[in-house]
């Protein structure tokens, strides 16, 4: 299936650059040495210790982690003395809870084994207190929330895997009174990628009213939400070129190409950066096979020629280091590579991502990274949290202890746990 866009009805979303997508065009950057400076290393300046740490987002001071059964707060208004302020365990039925959204006083904990999201009153950090649990019927990998809603990834089997794979949209303006306002369902606009069995619905972002849908091998879809009632596609690219192959497929679903995995757009929306998460080789016939997975670049800035322009590839390391979570800014993209550490990029010029800054110990295991305060905020592995530092700090692992990434992928609840 070829990649595929569509005008939008809204002159706002018209000219974000996100309307077509022909064949894509790519050029991929080595990873090399620093910026000039004898040490490129990423300085650890500070840590605190987060047991069952997962997911990590920031707000300002404040960091809040997904920790399996519940939320742990951080507040590191000084960044020397980053200290766990704040906690609580979601109630039945949630769990698994891998990822954490968060949006001024409300935070979102998605439920991997549970079928819904639980809502937070975060406005103390010191108290944070479940509002409500928000049913959906289907267990929710990761979340979204912005502006008085919370976009929720649903993979629920249908005629064949993942055909009805979807983002979900709740008002939660009230998070007493949540209600489900909208979808976005893949099959409404490409039924051949919903019956090709591995397009799950994997992550979500949402910027300026655009929503971006990481499609697994179905690629980016993006769709406009400015009515979050009734979504309608703007753009779809970077798909794998058998994603729509009838059936579901264990190995292929976990090897490249596909496995779009995260997405977030640059801040002008001019670009969009999609992570691969790829467990390498064949897992039963060639595991010796080192593809792993790397961030690709998009231009999107020409309506009619949105293409593939770089790409950031892994560190290189001796490490299960396939790409996982990162955050983008202007000109950097901080990204997290499970036992591959964490890196900082330079992507002034896209088409030629310079790798800065880098962070790796032995027994660290990274799940995301996020760019605050002039710092790198990372979550370690059941092990907790990492202040990194171009300048100041120690080269030196933390004190805690974490428990390590995950080898091997796994294929309950959707095939999409990590």
């Amino acid at each position: 299936m070829t990649d595929h866009a569509r005008l939008t009805r809204r002159t706002a979303i018209k000219t974000s650059g996100l309307l077509a997508a022909t064949a894509l065009g790519s050029t991929a950057s080595a990873d090399p040495p620093g910026n000039g400076r004898r040490d490129d290393t990423l300085r650890l300046f500070s840590e605190a210790a987060v047991p069952g740490a997962l997911e990590v987002s920031t707000q300002g001071t404040l960091a809040y982690v997904a920790v399996g059964d519940g939320l742990a707060v951080v507040d590191w208004h000084n960044p020397n003395r980053p200290a766990v302020v704040g906690g609580m365990t979601a109630s039945a039925p949630a769990g698994g809870i891998l990822d954490v959204k968060v949006d001024g006083d409300l935070a979102a904990l998605a439920s991997n084994g549970g079928p819904g999201i639980t809502l937070v009153d975060v406005s103390d950090p010191t108290d944070p207190t479940e509002l409500a649990f928000v049913d959906v019927g289907h267990h929710i990998h990761n979340c979204f929330l912005d502006d008085g809603y919370a976009y929720l990834t649903v993979n629920e089997s249908g005629d064949a895997a993942f055909s009805e794979s979807r983002t979900t949209i709740v008002d939660v303006s009230d998070p007493t009174d949540a209600a489900v306002v909208g979808e976005y369902r893949l099959k409404d606009d490409f039924p051949a990628f919903a019956l090709g069995g591995q397009a799950a619905c994997h992550d979500v972002y949402v910027q300026d009213d655009v929503l971006y849908q990481a499609f697994w091998d179905a690629g980016v879809v993006v769709a406009d939400v400015s009515d979050p009632s009734d979504p309608e596609l703007l753009a779809q690219f970077g798909n794998a070129p058998d994603a729509d192959d009838p059936g579901f497929d264990g190995a292929g679903y976990l090897t490249r190409p596909g496995n779009a995995h995260y997405v977030q757009p640059s801040p002008d929306g001019d670009l969009v950066y999609v992570g691969a998460e790829t467990f390498p080789g064949n897992v039963v016939t060639n595991p010796e096979d080192e593809d792993y997975g790397g961030i690709r670049i998009f231009d999107v800035s020409d309506g009619d020629d949105p293409r593939q322009v770089g790409e950031i590839r892994p560190p290189s390391v001796d490490a299960f280091r396939t790409s996982h979570n990162f955050d983008v800014t202007a000109n950097r993209v901080h990204a997290s590579w499970y036992d591959g550490g964490v890196t900082v990029h330079d992507v002034s010029d896209p088409t030629n991502p310079e790798t800065r800054m880098r962070y790796r110990t032995e027994d660290t295991s990274f799940w995301g990274a996020v760019a605050e305060r002039g710092f790198t905020v990372a979550s370690d592995i059941g092990g907790g949290l990492v202040v990194l530092h171009e300048d100041r700090g120690r080269q030196s692992a933390p004190g805690f202890e974490g428990t390590g990434s995950p080898d091997t992928p796994m294929l309950g609840m959707g095939a999409d746990a990590y």
